[in-house]
């Protein structure tokens, strides 16, 4: 009788615990991502649900209090008229949860932070001296690179199979016409009004780069095409904008070119690099040109060696062996250049942080930790900062490259950002 009572009791036990942990299991929120979000009259925004202690396939169904409109895949389209803010609601498993959109205005004509957002097809737009965010403009599916004309007030993005150009008095965004197969990855401003942007799908010897003029109606127009590599990524053009070079990860290459101003260009040079060339940089006043190689051994094996490495211009010479910026799994991805300073710094994918050196000696100065994955950063010489967007965390971290001590607490953006670059009214190249 004893035995019998005690599995009774252990069988209440048991049926008590399998209901608690069911309990836990069921849904008990919705996450709606960015919860306080701030876009642009007339732009776009996409949110995300998330479903906190359920399954992930469950579906999502989208409602809006408040202006506007929402998709059923959860993007929010402001009205024209900015003011006010809208209420959008994600229902799932029969429960919900809720953001807030402002309706904002254009910020004027200050200083701006733009930062691109891989998965959230979105570019972040904050005010250069506070740091505060101004508004969100929709972009393209996978928006990756950028690149600003000052004295146009123009801002390029590059995104899969699409280039946008955003006016930036206004904040209207312009997409050029899709281009099949293709996705558009790094960008950069050439001379007389053009922009170029690398194609990551482009296969050895075929069109890798891609010429865009941006015109009075700020319509990106497609003008011609010039062949790389295989896997062209990071792009850098000179102060002048007639030279362009450009990393092919997947043919260990740089290759340089002249613009002509006129919408033409063409191969004046290339050098062998290390295993997987991505960012690129250039230090104009000595002549000298940065390439990262995001190298792993996981991809390489013993062939791996993940680096930074020097060239000099205009030989395209290697300026010694391609220098460790950190573990074997570092995963060296970008660099931006202080020439005033001398330093260049380099972000550690793998590794979570930016690796200083000293130019031309390649000395190291420091390192500096910021959030996971770091991808792409942009030095703003005016201010003397680096900005460095975490794709993982969904943050930009902000360093004082003189002292190289935080300038600013980590900015929370939008999901993945991968590129930043600063807006500065009035100057030129």
């Amino acid at each position: 009788m004893i035995a019998l009572i005690a599995i009774v009791v252990i069988a209440a036990g048991i049926g008590a615990y399998v209901k608690h942990q069911h309990d836990l299991t069921l849904p008990s929120r919705v996450d709606v991502l960015p919860a306080d979000a701030s876009v642009f009259a007339g732009s776009s925004i996409a949110l995300q649900a998330r479903l906190v202690g359920g399954d992930p396939s469950t579906q999502v169904q989208w409602t809006l209090v408040g202006p506007g409109s929402v998709s059923a895949a959860g993007v929010y389209t402001a009205p024209l008229e900015s003011g006010g803010s809208a209420i959008v609601v994600a229902h799932a498993a029969g429960i919900s949860g809720a953001a807030r959109v402002r309706i904002s205005a254009p910020p004027g004509d200050v200083g701006l932070l733009l930062v691109a957002c891989y998965q959230a097809s979105g570019v972040d737009v904050r005010d250069l001296s506070s740091l505060t965010r101004a508004g969100i403009i929709g972009a393209p599916e996978d928006a990756a690179g950028m690149a600003v004309d000052d004295a146009r007030r123009l801002a390029f993005v590059s995104a899969k199979e699409r280039v946008m150009a955003v006016d930036l008095r206004t904040m209207t965004a312009h997409l050029s016409a899709p281009l099949r197969n293709s996705r558009f990855s790094g960008a950069a401003e050439l001379a007389g009004g053009y922009f170029a942007a690398t194609d990551n799908n482009a296969g050895r010897g075929g069109p890798g780069v891609f010429i865009f003029r941006i015109g009075a109606g700020a319509t990106p127009q497609l003008v011609a095409s010039v062949s790389a590599g295989e896997t062209p990524e990071g792009i850098v053009a000179d102060a002048d904008g007639r030279t362009f070079y450009v990393t092919n990860v997947n043919s260990d290459e740089v290759i340089r070119y002249a613009f002509d101003g006129r919408g033409g260009a063409r191969e004046t040079g290339r050098a062998q690099t290390g295993h997987r060339p991505y960012g690129i940089a250039l230090d104009g006043p000595r002549g000298l040109l940065f390439v990262t190689d995001n190298d792993t051994p996981t991809v390489s094996g013993d062939r791996s060696h993940p680096g930074l490495e020097m060239f000099q211009l205009p030989a395209l010479r290697r300026v010694g062996s391609p220098l460790n910026t950190g573990s074997k799994e570092a995963l060296p991805i970008g660099v931006a250049v202080d020439s005033a300073a001398g330093r260049v710094f380099v972000t550690d994918e793998g590794d979570s942080n930016v690796v200083v050196y000293e130019v031309p000696s390649l000395r190291h100065v420091a390192t500096l930790p910021t959030g996971k994955w770091p991808w792409t950063p942009t030095f703003d010489a005016r201010a003397s900062r680096l900005y460095v967007p975490s794709a993982h965390d969904d943050a930009v971290d902000v360093f004082d490259t003189r002292s190289l001590q935080q300038a600013h607490a980590p900015l929370q953006t939008c999901g993945y950002p991968t590129n930043v670059m600063t807006y500065a009214p009035g100057r030129t190249r």
